[in-house]
């Protein structure tokens, strides 16, 4: 991979840290009711980079923009600190036994969406930070943030492969 794409990765991950919360803000105020999607466009960067990234470099540019997701949108520190680089490192661990492709990736993303939502509930849950049921959680944020997401990596892969295998 050229030298720049390993400088650039941490602003295109900066970008879409905002670029998450906007979209997220975005659907939150189209859909009725209390249906509330989460765009995890970081992520789907994350499954990318952990091709052409050492996963040492990975971790720590996660860690810190886990930091940087606590401070920025829950005012807790500590939740995304420890999802992120545990997301990545799962990813790491998939991709030595799975093949980069399509099928893969969108299985990987559903995956690790979850893990991330779900981790983040039981956080909430555990700090006393909401006191949704697991029944209301599931229906209306987990399922349409997958259906979201599923649909942003469609939409998205085919332009992430060409920028990051161009430059491989």
């Amino acid at each position: 991979m050229k030298n720049y794409v390993k400088y650039l990765i941490p602003f295109l991950l900066l970008l879409s840290l905002v670029i998450d919360g906007q979209l997220s803000t975005l659907f939150i105020n189209l859909t009725p009711g209390i249906i509330y999607i989460s765009s995890y466009l970081l992520l789907i960067l994350g499954l990318f980079s952990v091709l052409y990234v050492p996963t040492f470099y990975n971790v720590a540019m996660f860690t810190i923009i886990g930091f940087l997701y606590d401070i920025y949108y829950l005012n807790v520190l500590g939740v995304f600190v420890i999802l992120f680089p545990l997301v990545i490192y799962l990813i790491d661990y998939f991709y030595q036994s799975l093949k980069f492709k399509r099928v893969t990736n969108h299985i990987i993303l559903l995956v690790v969406v979850f893990v991330v939502e779900f981790g983040a509930f039981l956080f909430a849950r555990l700090f006393e930070l909401t006191n949704l049921s697991m029944f209301i959680f599931v229906v209306y944020s987990l399922v349409p943030t997958l259906v979201f997401n599923s649909l942003l990596l469609v939409m998205l892969q085919p332009v992430l492969e060409k920028f990051f295998i161009y430059h491989k």
